[in-house]
């Protein structure tokens, strides 16, 4: 809850909404990340798919949705029409 917070204290200009995250994860990023303008990559997992559906039930938005074989833990972006991932470990990076 202190992440959303901390999100929406510091971007006041933006809508911040508290989202459940199912466990394992402890952090929205481990399921859902950003990988470019109105994309996001959601986990394999069903703990991951169903956050994204709490997630989704709550935002007045919508966003293109690319399903993984894994649950992100990495940081995912849009690098000339190639979605990059840089791994949790920080020390390779891979092309998916």
């Amino acid at each position: 809850m202190r992440g959303a917070q901390s999100v929406a204290k510091a971007f006041p200009e933006y809508p911040t909404t508290i989202v459940k995250v199912y466990p394992p994860a402890v952090h929205l990023k481990d399921y859902i990340s950003m990988a470019g303008p109105e994309i996001m990559t959601v986990g394999k997992s069903t703990s991951a798919n169903q956050t994204f559906l709490v997630w989704q039930l709550v935002v007045s938005v919508s966003y293109c949705r690319c399903r993984l074989q894994f649950d992100v833990l990495c940081v995912l972006t849009l690098c000339d029409l190639h979605l990059v991932m840089l791994n949790s470990n920080w020390k390779t990076s891979n092309r998916l």
